[in-house]
């Protein structure tokens, strides 16, 4: 609801500023979005008005303020350290459902595992896997989520990419692919979100990490956001660090997972085509959003 109040609020400041300002006196990149004429070009890094929008190459026209790059908070800095040694290594571990194996990367960590969760995720029974690992030293929980296992699950995802299909859920905002919603709340409704209320009970000074690849990089998106709105966990007690990430939900499920999870970033390779599935049409609003921040 939020999200929707700020679109209608930036398309009244739109429509006035466009009435009074030329694009070309315009120099910062959100300023200019705002205007409902004008666009930015990032590899200028200028103000254009839309009719110069150069239809041929369109990789570097930015039309709404949310696309503009933007900055982590210098309180939620990156780790390159962190992401290598810790998300890589914990969403590795999801690989095996053997406790004994989780345990043995987990042991590098000097962390331990405390809980697994193994659930049928969709129609032809497929099964979502996630895990929470203690890590003392560093007064961390750790959750992580394994990522697609399976064609039947491969394929029921893809399909999904395809289709387009999503839903709301009702531990985030905005909506989210129906395949993604779907797996998650049957992991969180089945067992997650108990342990992480009875852990943060028990370790109130913890916080919460975490990870995924592919679909658990998706399931990893959406977990953080819910242990922050379903107060679990505060905002500044979550860190977010997902891997080859897939667009998740919408735009507004995108803006509010940066308020809800400042401290997240989606680690990607320059040349992987899935975190670009599903595909999104250029200088529209309506398809999926990526939420920030990208590392590649």
């Amino acid at each position: 609801m939020l999200t929707k109040v700020i679109f209608v609020f930036t398309g009244i400041l739109s429509f006035i500023y466009s009435l009074s300002l030329p694009c070309s006196s315009v120099y910062k990149c959100q300023t200019c979005t705002y205007l409902g004429g004008c666009f930015f070009n990032i590899q200028e890094s200028k103000c254009k008005s839309k009719d110069e929008i150069p239809i041929t190459n369109l990789s570097y026209v930015i039309n709404i303020p949310y696309d503009c790059p933007v900055s982590p908070s210098p309180k939620f800095a990156y780790s390159d350290e962190f992401a290598r040694n810790r998300a890589m290594l914990f969403s590795a571990a999801s690989g095996s459902h053997k406790t004994s194996i989780i345990q043995k990367c987990l042991n590098k960590a000097e962390a331990v595992l405390d809980s697994d969760f193994l659930v049928p995720c969709d129609i032809t029974n497929a099964t979502c896997y996630a895990y929470i690992a203690i890590v003392p030293k560093e007064k961390a929980i750790a959750l992580t989520f394994r990522g697609s296992k399976g064609q039947n699950q491969m394929d029921l995802e893809m399909l999904n990419f395809i289709d387009h299909a999503s839903r709301e859920s009702k531990y985030v905002e905005g909506k989210v692919l129906t395949y993604f919603a779907d797996a998650f709340e049957a992991l969180w409704e089945n067992g997650i979100e108990k342990r992480l209320r009875e852990l943060r009970k028990i370790k109130p000074d913890y916080e919460l990490w975490v990870f995924g690849h592919s679909l658990g990089a998706s399931l990893a998106s959406v977990a953080a956001f819910a242990a922050v709105k379903t107060e679990i966990f505060k905002f500044d007690k979550v860190k977010s660090i997902t891997l080859g990430q897939i667009r998740t939900g919408n735009i507004e499920y995108a803006m509010e997972h940066d308020k809800y999870v400042p401290n997240s970033f989606r680690v990607v390779h320059a040349k992987d085509a899935m975190v670009q599935i599903p595909l999104k049409a250029a200088l529209t609003t309506t398809d999926f959003y990526h939420h920030r921040f990208e590392v590649i």
